[in-house]
């Protein structure tokens, strides 16, 4: 843990230096590395002498040296800085990411709830195609389901980091892929009509964000400006280090916007499954919006995010029976009547939150089994949340568990 922290308050630093320094993007390594101190002090050393004739950066290097050094040993003051009051360029420092910036418009903003905002950006008509940084040549706009976005917004300095909520087939021409799936809708498939390819956020209102309060601005004000995207992140599917052939039971545990990137992963696997069926079980939980006490059971849960969306690839999978999926949403705000009383017949409704008992049943097969080699899990929610969560679904899966227990956090 310690090793972990300090060599990300070394890319942090570096990314920081590097803003200063004016230093483009394409040459920092340090997002690409497996982080090792040793290696990484002197790269830093390295990168000090060759900038100590830059005039910009010559007031900054004694103190960079004396940062560096402390990032690398790790000191008190630093450990206990929270996360959630890093950038977020900072804080993902040590991810990989894309080396080059895509041009994008904001060409949709739809409001879930009260606190949630979900954006369609279009991506450009060309084939998808944008310039690198490094050279003339282009290169197609790809990620793998589960990735997010550095946003950058050219009155903003620093760049927003939001997950990606769409899926890479929605990324291409629709006129190269199948009809969209019909009982996915609007919501969740561009029409055939459009045929425009684009990338999908869920944006929670953060005012203190600057990204987040500038993509909160009134819709006139937003709609068709254009902003630049770079893709990042290691959270994905398909899972790395694992027989995906072998992999026949699939968990999903979310925890409030948690629930991004893993509706990105089973709307990709709803679209793109082989014939070989595949059992999910989805843990769902959340908050109730505001005002749901006065509210129909429908109205109440067609805002919580993205659960229409769950329940419409759940009716359609009824049908195919490709995916076998299982739908347990747990509500923290909500009385205990609407959820027991009202369960709908597609999810089951707990008014409590997830418990061991509640992993236990989601890693079993269909028929009651157990198998760790055939059962991944992923997991992104709240810190405390997660990581309660990924130290009990490491003891149910036993030895090697650790490597078929995926996660991140949201802050």
């Amino acid at each position: 843990m310690l090793k972990q922290k300090s060599s990300n308050q070394v890319g942090q630093l570096l990314l920081r230096i590097s803003h200063l320094c004016n230093i483009p993007t394409w040459k920092r390594p340090w997002s690409y590395w497996d982080f090792d101190p040793p290696a990484l002090q002197r790269y830093f050393q390295t990168r000090l002498n060759q900038m100590r004739g830059l005039r910009l950066c010559r007031p900054i290097l004694r103190s960079a040296q004396r940062s560096s050094q402390r990032a690398i040993t790790g000191t008190a003051r630093s450990m206990s800085q929270r996360e959630d009051s890093i950038p977020h360029e900072l804080r993902t420092a040590a991810e990989p990411r894309q080396n080059h910036l895509y041009p994008v418009r904001l060409s949709q903003v739809d409001q879930v709830n009260p606190s949630i905002r979900l954006l369609r950006l279009a991506l450009p008509d060309s084939n998808s195609l944008a310039y690198t940084h490094q050279d003339d040549k282009k290169q197609p706009f790809i990620f793998l389901p589960g990735q997010w976005l550095d946003v950058h917004i050219p009155s903003i300095a620093a760049a927003g980091g939001f997950t990606i909520t769409s899926t890479p087939a929605d990324a291409q021409l629709l006129s190269s892929l199948k009809s969209p799936d019909p009982l996915l809708g609007a919501e969740t498939s561009a029409p055939a009509s459009q045929g425009k390819p684009y990338v999908e956020l869920a944006v929670q209102n953060s005012p203190s964000n600057p990204p987040a309060a500038w993509l909160w601005r009134p819709k006139d004000e937003i709609l068709g400006k254009e902003i630049n995207i770079r893709v990042g992140g290691s959270f994905v599917w398909p899972p790395t280090g694992v027989d995906i052939q072998k992999v026949k039971n699939v968990v999903f545990i979310a925890g409030g916007v948690g629930i991004n990137p893993l509706i990105s992963i089973l709307t990709h696997l709803h679209q793109t499954q082989s014939s070989q069926p595949l059992g999910v079980h989805f843990l769902y939980t959340s908050r109730l919006p505001q005002g749901h006490e006065s509210a129909s059971l429908d109205t109440v849960l067609d805002q919580v995010l993205f659960l229409p969306r769950l329940r419409q690839i759940i009716r359609s999978q009824a049908l195919s029976r490709r995916l076998h999926i299982s739908l347990d949403l747990f509500l923290t705000n909500s009385i205990s009547d609407l959820s027991v009383s009202s369960s709908p017949t597609d999810l089951k409704i707990h008014s409590r939150r997830i418990n061991e008992n509640d992993l236990d049943a989601a890693v079993v097969r269909g028929d009651g089994k157990l198998d760790p080699q055939e059962t991944v899990a992923y997991i992104c929610g709240p810190p405390q949340m997660t990581d309660e969560i990924v130290e009990s679904l490491k003891r149910v899966l036993g030895v090697n568990g650790d490597k078929r227990v995926f996660f991140e956090k949201w802050w």
